[in-house]
């Protein structure tokens, strides 16, 4: 996928999301933080481990690559700057990982199992949000015709990217409905008496809908109409 670019573009695709996981979150970053140099140097030993290991696995056939899928590029005459990277961002990955589970047990806490549990709980909040569906009559509305649109895209047989393209609309149109229905109902109980700065809040967010609403119907135009007319006739 990647072509001469293959081995560092695979390196990148599985490192550096879960580097990001560890290094934006505000919370780990300021453990991560404290222990910047040790970690650092972590790195460094590890990937001159590896830069020294790496040309002799290689010539010794205990690890291969394709050359068309390398960059080519050798430091100092001696490694594939690819194998380097690809330690840099392993050593980096595992000293943080290290030094954050370290930190979170000496502290009597399991940090992997407290993240899973931490999400398990967000998606059932989320599921559980879902129940505000059956209270509105526009969220009836909504999912009413998003199975009517899934009914025809099954009759008329839609290609993977209109799939993709009715799916976002429909997820579009849903999202926005269902944050009005937060919104209204923050509003309502932030000031039950008629305010305008809260009226104002909540037409804004009826207009997100609306306008939610409105580019779905002309996916939904650009998929189907064709396909009805021609149907018809």
């Amino acid at each position: 996928m990647f072509e001469r670019l293959s081995y560092v573009g695979y390196t990148a695709l599985f490192c550096l999301p879960p580097l990001v996981l560890l290094w934006l979150r505000r919370e780990f970053v300021e453990v991560l933080r404290a222990k910047l140099r040790a970690i650092l140097l972590s790195t460094l030993a590890v990937t001159l481990y590896g830069s020294l290991l790496w040309p002799v696995a290689l010539e010794r056939g205990a690890w291969a690559y394709g050359a068309d899928r390398v960059t080519g590029i050798e430091l100092l005459g001696y490694v594939y700057l690819d194998d380097v990277l690809w330690w840099l961002l392993i050593g980096l990955l595992l000293s943080s990982f290290v030094t954050l589970s370290t930190h979170y047990e000496d502290e009597g806490i399991d940090i992997v199992a407290r993240e899973v549990r931490g999400l398990w709980a967000g998606f059932v909040s989320a599921f559980r949000g879902l129940r505000v569906v059956p209270l509105e009559r526009n969220s009836t509305i909504h999912v009413a015709v998003a199975l009517f649109v899934l009914l025809e895209a099954l009759l008329f047989d839609l290609s993977a990217t209109e799939w993709a393209l009715v799916a976002l609309a429909i997820g579009l149109v849903l999202g926005s409905e269902l944050m009005n229905s937060a919104v209204e109902r923050m509003a309502d109980g932030a000031s039950p008496e008629r305010d305008a700065r809260i009226g104002l809040i909540k037409d804004a967010a009826a207009a997100a809908v609306l306008v939610a609403a409105l580019s779905a119907a002309a996916v939904g135009l650009t998929i189907f109409l064709h396909r009805v007319l021609a149907a018809l006739s």
